[in-house]
């Protein structure tokens, strides 16, 4: 029988205690496989604009459709991402917890706003070469800040998406595709493998 009153059986009760409440205010279920959807989606809507419509940018007005892909892949990736996180939660028997969304919404939502301000701006402005680094910090800096709640691979996506953002902003316009393939669609397909391997799924 454990001694209430030996030190070491105190400190390794309190190191439990602390992982346990570490582990509950943190985001786990992230979906690995269904970010790698949404990086197929994101990669179909690079080849959409390459073979079918043109990039955005490549002349005032735009082509159409060129930008209307683009929200096309933003609404199926956040529908595939939002029910892989409901499966996942449900599958971990770890129900979300009011909390712990609040604070994961804070910390992604201020990006957002920036990256939608900006994207308005460079649409009103007839300045749409800038979109691809636009989109790619904005997103990457919100994954960055809503890491500090989830799983660490999380967080490095969302640096190894800034990076991607400060080449598109140094390279050519021509580029941009190339950029926005590289960004949303195989750090997601990658990072998504990695996380579905080493965090269930």
């Amino acid at each position: 029988m454990t001694n209430p009153l030996n030190p070491e059986a105190a400190r390794e009760n309190l190191l439990y205690i602390r992982r346990t409440l570490e582990a509950a205010g943190q985001f786990t279920a992230v979906p690995g496989k269904s970010l790698m959807a949404a990086g197929l989606v994101a990669l179909a809507g690079v080849t959409a604009n390459s073979l079918v419509t043109g990039a955005p940018w490549s002349q005032w007005p735009p082509p159409a459709y060129s930008l209307d892909i683009w929200g096309v892949v933003l609404g199926v990736s956040l529908a595939i991402v939002s029910f892989g996180i409901y499966r996942k939660a449900e599958q971990m028997r770890s129900p979300i917890q009011a909390a712990l969304i609040r604070r994961l919404l804070w910390s992604l939502c201020p990006a957002f706003f920036v990256g939608g301000l900006l994207t308005n701006l460079a649409v009103r402005n007839h300045n749409l070469e800038w979109l691809p680094a636009i989109w790619l910090g904005c997103y990457g800096a919100a994954i960055v800040n809503g890491g500090q709640v989830s799983v660490p691979p999380v967080r490095y996506m969302g640096l190894s998406f800034l990076a991607v953002s400060a080449w598109a902003a140094m390279a050519s316009p021509a580029m941009g595709l190339v950029w926005l393939g590289l960004g949303f669609g195989w750090l997601h397909v990658v990072y998504g493998a990695y996380i579905a391997w080493r965090h269930n799924g």
